[in-house]
């Protein structure tokens, strides 16, 4: 407990505060610094309000948005502990549970995430957001029995729940079952025809069942609605590789990299097209 105290009160001491500029300056501050984009200008603000008024009530919020901007800055180690910090101070915060979770799972803790999820779902066991993450680290730690049960669980306390949906969708085609995967985002596709990702989801159940040609109208949409996601230009190379366009398909995994896709995984999909 003493070692918790004495991390905060170092957290709070290390940034020196400007004087005369008071806890909600720096609030504001950090505000249009998040609005930015500007982590080490946000991170620092937030540190320095903190250290103006360490008994503030509102402290529990800024300790969840300095975690953010730690987060988004890269900074992991650092944001996970300025979420625990803050969930000690409100241990039931659904805001700050999630956000840890969310974290757990971006370093690969999966275990530590399913937990905080499994927390989620205790204060509220219809929290579709908790259910659906849960029933997918289940699917990625090989446990399907779990993630179905939570998925199941999920259409019958909301029928007509698309998540839940997307999450059997997903389920389906880990499992190798491309013409359910395939009925899942249509039906979810009814409801949601804007949404970039379900048509990138379709085209590559297509493409993994062995239709890559019925791909190509779900990747033009989901282009025209969204260009920044990598995965889009990877699926086109499937199908331009199922074509033998193999020039084309190189340039699009180029597009890949660029636009942020793991390098070697590009460099093993070109080494693989150049051997053909």
């Amino acid at each position: 407990m003493k070692k918790i105290f004495i991390t905060i009160l170092l957290l709070w001491v290390i940034v020196p505060v400007a004087v005369g500029d008071s806890y909600y300056q720096w609030v504001d501050s950090a505000d249009i610094y998040i609005e930015r984009e500007e982590w080490e200008r946000a991170e620092v603000a937030l540190l320095n309000a903190l250290r103006a008024e360490p008994a503030n009530a509102q402290n529990s919020l800024l300790l969840s948005n300095l975690g953010t901007v730690q987060r988004y800055n890269g900074k992991y180690q650092e944001a996970l502990k300025t979420y625990s910090m803050a969930l000690f101070m409100t241990p039931r915060s659904t805001t700050l549970l999630r956000n840890r979770a969310a974290l757990y799972a971006e370093m690969d803790s999966l275990e530590l995430a399913a937990a905080d999820y499994s927390h989620l779902i205790l204060l509220d066991d219809t929290d579709e957001d908790a259910l659906y993450n849960r029933a997918l680290i289940y699917m990625q730690q090989g446990d399907t029995v779990a993630c179905r049960k939570d998925l199941e669980y999920m259409l019958r306390q909301n029928p007509a729940s698309s998540m839940a949906r997307m999450g059997f969708a997903t389920y389906f085609k880990a499992q190798g079952f491309y013409y359910e995967a395939v009925e899942m985002y249509n039906q979810v596709l009814r409801d949601n025809p804007d949404m970039p990702y379900l048509y990138i989801g379709r085209a590559e159940a297509y493409i993994l069942w062995g239709k890559a040609s019925l791909a190509d109208k779900d990747i033009e949409r989901a282009m025209q609605l969204s260009t920044n996601d990598p995965f889009v230009y990877i699926l086109r190379a499937y199908v331009k590789i199922a074509r033998y366009e193999y020039r084309d398909a190189i340039a699009d995994i180029e597009l890949a990299r660029q636009l942020g896709y793991d390098a070697r995984t590009c460099d093993n999909l070109i080494n693989e097209i150049t051997k053909e």
